[in-house]
């Protein structure tokens, strides 16, 4: 079989039976290399375009994309996936970079530059002076053309890699002490790296520097190269006591990680779940919308089933995870909203019901983070549901760093809400809904300050999370209250309690 005839099956009717075969077509003995950075170029783009598919068809073209990739990796000599992955995105860079990066036209210079954050850019300069963009007379160029693509192609490795670190990081991938150092010479995907806090088969727990690890409080681990690494889950931290200092060192060093690692909201087993073994009821009762419930828990690698609802497979760990609820995932959307029921966990030798305790922590809290997600975001109803007890502990963590950060000692955390001692009057901030009452109860109409005018509100990740910044911003307008403008929020204060 030639891999012409494979890709064009492919490619023109997205045969899912050619795309696992693909890989193991026999490579090129002219240039391997070459064909496996095409292949696995061209598989990342399939991947792409499954995203304009529905939930079902993107679930088994995913599935079919894997068995691909893992062909692939075989095929090129690889133990797996991820070290194939890892290995063509570098030489995908590599070769670009091998090229020309900079093209001159008369005094006109254009540049492919990497900034400090990763992200690729073009750079223009006139006669020594910089300019906003390329000139529209030299757009059409051919270099420039070249350099504009290359500029998308290094994109779209920033974007895909960051995704791909948080999915290492959740699935627990080890690195050897080798592919580490290949890993930070990667002038991309090494500042998404050197932001996150691995930890080693030893134990030893650090942010990866020159071959060392330095911990949250600075102290240096040499290294050897017996030992693996992986990105740390918060469990990790929170199993060896120092998950408190990476929070402190974030805020201290305004470290704003590529995704949420060190303020990962951590979810363990319940008394309720311990007791029941194996069936967690903690969202049961929650209604939420099918559309939207699909669409976000498709892009963390759930499948919904005909007959057996929402699942996801953990085929490394020999399990898989379930919802249940009283729905018909397909029925149109003006049908009753489904109700969430229990969430169980299977093995897939005998489908028998698995321990919570016998599940990995780092795995349980994942699947649990999920589905807090779904009810935050897709629930049915105009009263937001309850924030669950992993968010709001997380929220009372970003608020007591950043209350250290500005020096602001009128504030207390007091179990879910943030008490203020100001100098009109106290005031509490739900650190859930972020609603804000003035003691002892009057309730006070604030809206949520807008993301441009937050200003000097830091948060240690690159995630969206408006409701954690909408408490903080709340929490630091309310500490210093006799600097308020606002007149809808002066008229509603009242002064007898003060």
């Amino acid at each position: 079989m030639k891999i012409r005839e494979v890709t064009a099956k492919v490619k023109d009717k997205r045969d899912q039976d050619y795309l696992r075969v693909y890989g193991l077509v026999p490579l090129s003995k002219a240039s391997p290399e070459k064909d496996i950075l095409a292949r696995y170029e061209y598989l990342q783009q399939f991947k792409k375009e499954s995203k304009e598919f529905g939930s079902m068809k993107q679930a088994s073209e995913a599935l079919a994309i894997r068995v691909a990739l893992e062909n692939l990796a075989r095929n090129a000599g690889y133990p797996d996936p991820v070290r194939l992955t890892w290995a063509m995105e570098t030489k995908q860079v590599q070769n670009i970079l091998s090229k020309e990066t900079e093209v001159v036209l008369d005094d006109v210079t254009v540049s492919l530059v990497i900034n400090k954050e990763g992200k690729a850019d073009l750079v223009t300069y006139k006669a020594g002076k910089e300019l906003k963009s390329v000139p529209p007379k030299y757009k059409k160029d051919k270099g420039i053309l070249e350099l504009t693509n290359y500029r998308k192609t290094m994109r779209e490795q920033w974007t895909r890699s960051r995704k791909g670190l948080e999915e290492s990081m959740i699935r627990g991938d080890e690195f050897l002490f080798a592919e580490m150092q290949n890993l930070f010479e990667h002038p991309i995907i090494s500042k998404h790296l050197e932001k996150l806090v691995f930890i080693s088969n030893d134990n030893q727990i650090g942010f990866y520097v020159d071959g060392s690890l330095v911990t949250g409080l600075g102290e240096m681990i040499s290294l050897n190269e017996k030992q693996t690494f992986r990105i740390a889950h918060c469990f990790d931290l929170h199993k060896n006591n120092v998950w408190v200092d990476y929070q402190k060192y974030c805020f201290d060093n305004k470290l704003q990680q590529p995704f949420k690692q060190v303020f990962r909201e951590l979810y363990a087993p319940t008394p309720d779940e311990l007791k029941e073994k194996s069936i967690s009821r903690r969202y049961a009762g929650h209604q939420v919308q099918p559309n939207q419930t699909l669409a976000l828990l498709k892009t963390r690698g759930w499948k919904v089933d005909y007959e057996e609802g929402l699942q996801k497979v953990f085929h490394k760990e020999g399990y898989q995870v379930k919802m249940y609820a009283m729905a018909d995932w397909f029925s149109p959307a003006d049908v009753e909203a489904p109700t969430l029921e229990t969430i169980e966990f299977h093995s897939l030798k005998d489908y028998k019901n698995i321990a919570f305790e016998d599940i990995n922590p780092r795995i349980f809290s994942e699947v649990m983070r999920d589905i807090d997600l779904v009810v935050s975001v897709a629930h049915v109803g105009g009263v937001d549901p309850e924030a669950s007890h992993s968010s709001i502990e997380m929220r009372g963590v970003l608020l007591r760093e950043t209350l250290r950060l500005f020096k602001v000692k009128n504030v207390e955390i007091k179990e879910n809400h943030a008490i203020i001692k100001g100098k009109l009057a106290d005031y509490s901030v739900h650190l859930g809904s972020a609603v804000v009452h003035q003691l002892p109860g009057k309730y006070l109409s604030v809206l949520p300050i807008h993301s441009q005018h937050r200003g000097r509100l830091f948060l240690p990740f690159a995630d969206e999370d408006p409701k954690s910044a909408e408490v903080m911003s709340k929490v630091l307008l309310f500490a210093k209250d006799d600097e308020i403008q606002d007149p809808t929020i002066l008229s509603q204060i009242d002064k007898t309690y003060a």
